[in-house]
């Protein structure tokens, strides 16, 4: 019985897949963001090759995490 109540009020407390998964996108989208900030990819100025090779490495990155954490919550 105690084990019940105890299992009720943990289930209460946790987010859904859901929203972890929108959790999960909008860190990715803000870590984005940041990143590209950072490499100037928001500047008017041209960018290198370098960069635009980092951006386009960073945004490889980016779609693994989230393909892997959308197998995660809807699949586990």
């Amino acid at each position: 019985m105690i084990n019940h109540i105890l299992n009720m009020h943990n289930l209460e407390n946790m987010l859904e897949r859901i929203e972890i998964f929108a959790v999960i996108i909008i860190l990715v989208f803000l870590y984005f963001l940041v990143i590209s900030y950072g490499a100037g990819f928001f500047s008017k100025r041209e960018k290198t090759p370098e960069i635009k090779r980092y951006l386009k490495s960073v945004n490889i990155l980016l779609i693994f995490i989230i393909i892997v954490g959308t197998i995660l919550i809807f699949f586990l």
